[in-house]
Order: C-alpha cells, then sequence, then structure tokens
C-alpha cells in the first residue's frame, strides 16, 4: 500500500523475525513480544509475569539498571515493557547508528536477567503501590472484577499486577522458575520497523538470542466464560461502575471485523448509538463505551459506563434496550458507514507511526501466525454491511451469553435483568 515491505523467518531455535523495511525513517522501533502473559500463570506464581516484566529492568551481570536507563537516555531513545494477559512486550525506539548497541541492551535484559534481592524487594512495593492505585481507580477495578465473573475458574479472570497477597508471597526462587519458563525462543518474536532489514535483525538476533532452547511446558485448559449478573458493594463510591460482556469468538474468528464493527457503532464514538441514546438524550452517564476483547481462544463483547447510584438500574436498563432494539431492527446504513470509515480512517492514520506499525507487526504474528496485509485489514473492514452486523447482534446479544456485573450498590440491578433481551 505505501511501498514499504514486510519479511518474516523462522530461526532454527523457534524464534520468529518480522521486520518491515521503511528507509526513508531515520529510526528503528524494534521489540521483543513473549507469547505469554498472566494466563500461563497457576495461583502460586499469580503477579509472576507482571513482577518479572518490572524486575527485568533490574540489572544483569554487566549492567545496573541506572546503566541501562542511562544508555538511553545517551541515545535519546525510549524503553518500554508491559505485561498482559497473553503477551509481554518489550520494546525501543532509537536513531539508526544506535540500533545495534540498544538491541544488545534488550537482549542481555531479557535474558541475563539477576533479579537482585535489594532491588527485587522494592520493586515489591512499587508493585503494592500500583495495585493499590488499580483498588483506587473504580473503572480500572471494575473491569478486574467483571473478569474474575466472567471467568471465576481460569487465569484469565485474574488480575495481570496480582493481589496484595500473591505480591506480598512471591519469592525470588519462584520469580526466576516463572522467568525462565517465559524467555523460550518458540515464545519470542521480534518485530522491528524503519531504517533496517531482515538480514540485519536476524544477524543481530542470532548472535544475541541464537543461543536459547526449547525446554518442556505444560499445556493449557481453554478458558469457560460463566453468563449471569451480580452486584459488588462499594458503596462510598461516588458513581456506579457498569460492565456489561458477552461471549465472543476469538481473535482470528471469521466475524472479526464485523464485531469491530459493531462496537464502534454502538460505543466507538460521540455519534454512537449507545452514546447518543444513554448520555447525549436521557443524561444517564458522562461516558459509555463499546469493545471487542480479543484472546487467542475466546473473545468478549463489553460496554462499559459509570453512573450515579440512583440511575444505575435504569442506565443498565436503557442499555439492554438499546442492545435489545439493535437486535430487533438491526443498524442503520448510515450509522455502519460512519463506524467502517471510522475504523478504516484510524487504521490508516497509524500507518504514520512506526511503533503502531511494529505492534501490527506483533500482533498479526501473535494472534494469526501470519502477517495479514495492510490492505487485507483495510478490505475486511470495507466488506461488512448492515445486514452482516444485524446478524452478529442477534447472535450476541441473548441473556444465556451475557454477564452484567455493577461494583456500586445492590440497588442497583434487579433479577433478571437480561431478560430485557429477551423482548427483541
Amino acid at each position: 500500500m505505501d511501498g514499504t515491505r514486510v519479511e518474516r523467518a523462522v530461526l532454527p531455535n523457534g524464534l520468529t523475525l518480522v521486520v518491515e523495511r521503511m528507509p526513508h525513517f531515520p529510526s528503528v522501533t524494534a521489540g521483543v513480544w513473549v507469547k505469554r502473559g498472566s494466563r500461563q500463570e497457576s495461583p502460586a506464581t499469580h503477579g509472576a509475569s507482571h513482577f518479572v516484566e518490572h524486575l527485568v529492568f533490574k540489572g544483569t551481570p554487566t549492567r545496573t539498571y541506572t546503566e541501562i536507563y542511562k544508555t538511553f537516555d545517551r541515545m535519546g531513545g525510549v524503553l518500554d515493557a508491559f505485561t498482559s494477559r497473553e503477551i509481554m512486550g518489550f520494546y525501543f525506539r532509537v536513531q539508526k547508528a544506535h540500533f545495534p548497541e540498544a538491541f544488545e541492551v534488550l537482549c542481555d535484559m531479557l535474558v541475563n536477567a539477576t533479579f537482585p534481592e535489594e532491588e527485587m524487594e522494592r520493586e515489591r512495593g512499587v508493585i503494592l503501590e500500583e495495585i493499590s492505585m488499580i483498588n483506587d481507580t473504580p473503572s480500572d477495578l471494575a473491569g478486574d472484577l467483571f473478569l474474575q465473573r466472567a471467568y471465576p475458574s481460569h487465569p484469565l479472570g485474574r488480575p495481570i499486577q496480582g493481589t496484595t497477597a500473591s505480591v506480598t508471597s512471591m519469592t525470588r526462587r519462584r520469580l526466576l522458575q516463572h522467568y525462565r519458563s517465559m524467555i523460550q525462543p518458540q515464545y519470542l518474536v521480534v518485530t522491528a520497523t524503519g531504517d533496517t532489514s531482515l538480514k540485519e535483525i536476524r544477524d543481530q538476533v542470532l548472535r544475541h538470542l541464537g543461543g536459547l532452547k526449547e525446554r518442556p511446558s505444560r499445556g493449557e485448559r481453554p478458558p469457560a466464560f460463566r453468563p449471569g449478573q451480580g452486584v459488588q458493594e462499594r458503596k462510598h463510591l461516588e458513581q456506579a461502575q457498569i460492565v456489561l460482556g458477552f461471549e465472543a469468538p476469538a481473535a482470528d474468528g471469521p466475524t472479526r471485523h464485523t464485531l469491530m464493527v459493531l462496537a464502534n457503532c454502538l460505543g466507538g464514538t460521540m455519534s454512537s448509538r449507545l452514546f447518543t441514546e444513554i448520555r447525549e438524550k436521557r443524561g444517564l452517564v458522562y461516558s459509555i463505551s463499546a469493545e471487542h476483547m480479543l484472546y487467542t481462544d475466546t473473545g468478549l463483547f463489553t460496554i462499559q459506563a459509570a453512573s450515579s447510584h440512583d440511575k444505575a438500574r435504569r442506565t443498565v436498563e436503557e442499555t439492554l434496550e438499546v442492545l435489545a432494539g439493535v437486535v430487533k431492527e438491526g443498524l442503520a446504513e448510515e450509522e455502519v458507514a460512519l463506524a467502517k470509515d471510522n475504523l478504516l480512517g484510524g487504521l490508516i492514520l497509524s500507518l504514520e507511526s512506526p511503533a503502531s506499525r511494529m505492534g501490527r507487526l506483533a500482533r498479526n504474528e501473535l494472534y494469526f501466525g501470519r502477517q495479514k496485509p495492510v490492505e487485507e485489514a483495510l478490505e475486511g473492514i470495507r466488506r461488512v454491511t448492515a445486514a452482516a452486523v444485524a446478524r452478529a447482534a442477534r447472535r450476541l446479544f441473548v441473556p444465556e451469553n451475557g454477564l452484567v456485573f455493577v461494583l456500586g450498590r445492590a440497588s442497583a440491578l434487579r433479577s433478571g435483568a437480561l431478560g430485557i433481551l429477551e423482548r427483541s
């Protein structure tokens, strides 16, 4: 589409490389993505992946954490990381001339982290503060509690950051074991965009990660979604936090683009159906959003909002009424066209960012096992019709497939609220 070229290779040890050459950029943006996250944790290691992400920055046999930070500060570069339920990512952006040094430092961090005891205890305190911050952020807490109810007996339902109890009890030995189980070549994907080439990246990866060897690992069980409804009382909150969720197809499902359009139609913009009906016409909330959350073997279609406690029940019921209306009557061609244009524009504009392009390479590899051209993604959105969106809504928005959760007061939910969908 834009003259760039994507190349892919798999090394003998199983590590995957994907490179998008963009010689007109004076920089290289690169990342190492680990196909492991909090869903691979046992109860005994809950929060370990996120803890490992923090400790990887805390030093190797040849570098202190201060030297790591100063290296990237001297380069004028950016170094960052994150942990999700299925992925851990480490990435940087530097000038082309600094790429070999930056990549060597990142690989040293990933492969040779030492987890110094003193730094581990300091970082434990940082993570406990992070957990407290999330617990004091009602919308974040509601999202975590919703997932716990959706997947009550599966690690996908546990909060990524762990709990105060699990992080407090985590030992260095357990963290090191978890770290070594994660950093294996079959779980690693290296992506890069900018002024580089597959040969350059391959040479660097072989030098710094080519010695990694696969070790035995245990299998995983698929998650089981639990529908229903529930309230977790937090009477001191100023607002009730509301999450509606429906089990949906996984990331590689055939209706992925259709559900993207449906989410955008319902809660992706300020002209979306839910924003218009629930905020603009009824004045029940400040904001309301919809999202198709994607995982490797399942998915969730969620709607999240916050309202005053005395309006919470009405907000839940009016939102379900809107969904019932969509099931019964579908969405107007104009609404679907607007949502598609919004998604197409967002994707095209994201191509201006090397970091976005690098992330897209990684997501394609991690969730689809291949590189999907940008034009394929654009065409997938263009092909979505109003009739297809209506069919997806009818399959999705049924009572036995839904979970309504409120963080607030018990009065926010009446028994059988999801029955509103049966009227459609």
